[in-house]
């Protein structure tokens, strides 16, 4: 749910077809990260302390800030071309860097054959997801909301998320007791 709310968000932003295939593409780049580094650690070379994964919940956070500081000062980020894929590849890829604890049990657990095909329903699943939250972005309502909000509501999310990836993967109580 929470990729959906980030999808449409930026979409509701994204002014060109170019932006919005940068987000795609940034998508799918930040998911394949996640999944590459789930299969390399199914293959047990993998040992990264929970507390440390936490650290990239600092991504989001620095995201927001920006956005929340260019909003002052008016700023626009039109002049850098690939913003749109890297924020959301280096966003998906610190939201969903949890899910390499599920997925790497996951993976050890099947066939080369069977981790192929289940690679594949999740990178066609991806596509999905982006197609329906832009799909949801043109729904009036939400478009308004979007339209009227997005540049505050954007900053505080990724203020959120950064915060509750460093909450749950307890990053605050490992730093302060080393």
């Amino acid at each position: 749910m929470d990729d959906i709310f980030l999808l449409m968000t930026w979409f509701s932003q994204a002014k060109t077809t170019e932006q919005k295939r940068f987000i795609v593409a940034g998508q799918y780049l930040g998911f394949i990260l996640i999944l590459i580094i789930s299969f390399i650690g199914a293959l047990g070379t993998l040992l990264i302390p929970k507390a440390w994964i936490g650290l990239l919940g600092f991504i989001p956070i620095y995201f927001g800030i920006q956005s929340l500081i260019s909003l002052s000062q008016k700023r626009k980020e039109h002049s850098i071309r690939f913003i749109w894929l890297i924020k959301t590849a280096t966003v998906t890829f610190a939201n969903g860097v949890d899910n390499i604890g599920v997925y790497i049990p996951f993976f050890s657990a099947n066939s080369l054959w069977k981790i192929i095909m289940i690679v594949f329903i999740f990178l066609v699943l991806v596509a999905v997801l982006c197609f329906a939250a832009n799909t949801l972005v043109h729904q009036p309502l939400i478009a308004q909301t979007l339209e009227r909000n997005g540049h505050i509501i954007v900053p505080l999310v990724l203020i959120g998320l950064g915060i509750f990836i460093l909450v749950k993967h307890d990053t605050f109580s490992y730093v302060f007791n080393l």
